[in-house]
């Protein structure tokens, strides 16, 4: 079992997070500084995000540049853990630059011959000297203890090479000397948010006071939220204002983007799926059922409401799959994955919650209250929880006992099945134990949300798609959700139900693979939920059902079949109060908008409808007869009839690659099996390009394998349907 240790990379090349791109800027801006003043950079990110990492990027990009350099800069890297207190930072910090000037040119230095010269053969005081300097720097005489301290090199000696106490007089021989060698260097301090006050006060003093000189860098890595508030409660002052007094170029690490971490997170989760395999020898269905609908479902669920608004960087990641793959690996065979990962991200990155289910398995198991139903948000809040809405969600989401006493009504069935943490007798089980690949641009994305019309941001959108990049458009303006303006709102909802039918790709190539148009779905749910009144949700709604694209009316019908739901009209379910975006009246009148918009579509071209099943179940609840008569119509074309087939296939994916199945589809309510299988075999295959697409003619040869094989997937996947179209067209 292979642990990840929270080590920070030394190189672009292992760089996970498109964070190369920023850091080959930062150490390109330090290389290229030419002015002589001493220079103090911050280097702003929290914690986990990776500060060191980019550091060292940075570094490596200074190498890079200076190669060829012949007056190459200095790089010192002073750890501020070395020093026991603040007594001998100072000595510690020149003794530093001392031996990394000396290492770095020995024997080059012709400053250092002139400063030898100085020396006064005379026996001087230093302990005293140094004493004097440390008190006209600091009048808190903080450098008492430095009495004993050997003497530093030729900063030492310079010094010696004075016989009063003038050490203004001192510090601008320092500069000078500096100033004619020409030489850079660059001082860098990480990690300057993890010490107490009285260090971070003493690291400012030192870079501010006594290490000021021409010629040298500083680059300081700090959280800059943590050291604000340090220097607020300790200072009395307003911390960040004492932070732009020392520091003159601030750099903000760039926000993660949530897609590259998420991808990385799936990658981790595939490979524990795979070492439990091969350990255990058993099949993959055995830990994650991707073929079935209900389970992948749920599993889309719980990461949205309990696992992805919890994890915001690597090393959250990180912790979360070490734990995951040491608890889960031990009860795999009696235990969810989904529930075990959810239930692990709570444990590492909001313990509270944690603790709270561990401690209330009555309520979350059997639903049980007091007599007075307790307000879990206040109860939340009061246990320090950051999001009470969060947690009540992400426990609701898990837990269908706990969720009928919330108004969040998620509902779940086959607890038992499988083997979920909300099944009572299974409870105990669980708790045993880049910016260098930007694809659009931040300024395109604040365009799109702030300032396009419909029209300009439709055309926008559709190129973004043509690209390949809708998958990344649309997670960033799910990142920035928060801040789009109200007024905005309905004019993005709008274009994105237009144009979701078309979109391309899948969000990740794998077994946990969510489709681009529901990813697209979801997001615009979430808007219409932020529109405040019912008649603005209606009219967004409407007005998108009313000019829906055809290659939409999939989506439009996942929206209406949605709220349809949630009143529990077509499938017998228990309201959902919070997908009830609009009032049953406004529902009713959407239905026939729907269902004359459906009957609209060309008899010929019907079939390459987005989710063409969807879209036709919802016809036929609303208007059966006329939408039951334009199937049979279109069956007097029997090309229409294998188009109806391939309009309705399901994909599946697993070990041995990707397919089509058609169960849902060939219930063989209008057609039968066989008549399909019939009219394929008889089908001129020299006219296939002609009258079906590439992906058409796939999932026709995937038919006739499923039929032949009795739908056994490891004989009918993808790669074995294209050989057979393949022989269809050669003859063999």
């Amino acid at each position: 079992m292979d642990y990840i240790t929270d080590r920070p990379i030394d190189t672009a090349e292992n760089d996970l997070l498109g964070r190369s791109f920023f850091s080959k800027q930062l150490g390109e801006t330090i290389y290229k500084y030419n002015g002589k003043d001493g220079l103090v950079i911050g280097l702003f990110g929290e914690w986990g995000t990776g500060k060191t990492s980019i550091v060292n990027m940075a570094i490596e990009e200074i190498n890079e540049l200076a190669k060829n350099d012949e007056n190459k800069p200095i790089i010192m890297e002073f750890p501020v853990w070395n020093y026991s207190d603040k007594n001998n930072l100072i000595h510690l910090f020149l003794q530093n630059l001392e031996k990394q000037i000396e290492t770095k040119n020995k024997n080059k230095y012709s400053f250092l011959k002139k400063l030898d010269n100085k020396i006064d053969t005379e026996s001087i005081n230093i302990n005293k000297l140094l004493k004097t300097y440390a008190k006209k720097i600091n009048s808190n005489n903080y450098l008492d203890t430095l009495s004993h301290m050997p003497k530093i090199g030729f900063i030492s000696k310079m010094i010696q090479s004075y016989a009063t106490d003038d050490l203004n007089k001192i510090k601008k021989e320092i500069e000078k000397t500096l100033i004619e060698k020409n030489k850079k260097i660059i001082v860098i301090i990480d990690d300057i948010d993890r010490l107490t006050y009285s260090q971070i006060k003493d690291i400012f003093q030192l870079v501010k006071q006594v290490a000021d000189f021409p010629n040298i860098i500083y680059l300081l890595s700090m959280d800059r939220g943590i050291v604000s508030n340090i220097l607020s409660d300790m200072q009395k002052t307003d911390g960040n204002k004492y932070l732009e007094k020392i520091i003159q170029v601030p750099f903000e690490i760039p926000k993660l983007r949530k897609s590259n971490l998420n991808e990385i997170f799936f990658k981790k989760l595939d490979q524990i799926i795979d070492n439990i395999c091969k350990k255990n020898n058993i099949h993959k269905k055995r830990i994650f059922d991707e073929d079935d609908e209900n389970y992948k479902n749920y599993w889309g669920s719980v990461f949205r409401n309990c696992i992805d608004p919890y994890l915001k960087t690597l090393r959250d990641v990180n912790r979360v799959i070490n734990v995951f793959q040491f608890r889960y690996a031990k009860v795999y065979s009696e235990t969810s994955f989904v529930d075990m990962l959810a239930i692990t991200t709570l444990e590492v990155l909001e313990p509270k919650l944690y603790d709270w289910i561990v401690n209330n398995k009555n309520i979350v198991c059997n639903g049980f209250k007091h007599e007075n139903k307790p307000n879990y948000y206040n109860e939340f809040k009061e246990l320090g929880i950051n999001n009470p809405d969060l947690a009540i969600n992400c426990v609701s989401t898990i837990f269908p006992a706990f969720a009928k006493n919330t108004n969040v009504g998620h509902s779940y069935s086959k607890t038992k099945e499988y083997m979920r943490v909300a099944d009572e007798k299974r409870f105990n089980l669980y708790f045993m134990f880049d910016l260098d690949d930007i694809k659009v641009s931040r300024s395109i994305i604040n365009a799109c949300i702030y300032e396009f019309d419909k029209n300009k941001l439709s055309a926008v959108i559709q190129e973004i798609n043509k690209q390949g990049h809708i998958i990344y458009f649309i997670e960033e303006v799910e990142s920035l959700l928060d801040n789009i303006p109200y007024e905005r709102l309905s004019s993005i909802i709008f274009v994105m139900l237009d144009l979701s039918g078309e979109f391309i790709g899948e969000k990740y190539n794998w077994i946990f693979a969510l489709s681009v148009h529901d990813t697209a779905i979801y997001l615009a749910m979430d808007m219409i939920k932020k529109l405040n009144t019912e008649r603005e949700k209606y009219d967004v709604i409407r007005l998108a059902v009313e000019n829906v694209r055809k290659n939409s009316l999939g989506t439009m019908a996942y929206i209406v079949n949605t709220i349809e739901l949630a009143y529990g009209r077509l499938a017998g379910d228990s309201e959902k109060q919070d997908d009830q975006f609009i009032s049953l009246e406004h529902l009713e009148e959407l239905e026939k908008i729907y269902a004359k918009r459906v009957s609209n579509v060309d008899l010929e071209t019907i079939f390459d409808i987005d989710k063409f099943h969807l879209a036709f179940y919802l016809w036929k609840c609303f208007d059966k007869e006329k939408a039951e008569n334009c199937l049979q119509k279109s069956f007097e074309n029997e090309i229409n009839k294998l188009k109806f087939i391939c309009a309705a296939a399901g994909r599946w994916s697993g070990t041995n690659g990707t397919g089509w199945n058609f169960n849902s589809t060939v219930n063989m309510e209008y057609i039968s099996k066989d008549e399909i299988d019939n009219i394929i075999q008889n089908l001129d295959k020299t006219k296939l390009d002609d009258q079906f697409s590439e992906m058409e003619q796939i999932k026709l040869a995937s038919f006739v394998l499923n039929n032949k094989h009795d739908n056994i997937r490891d004989l009918v996947n993808e790669e074995g349907a294209r050989k057979l179209v393949s022989e269809w067209k050669t003859g063999k």
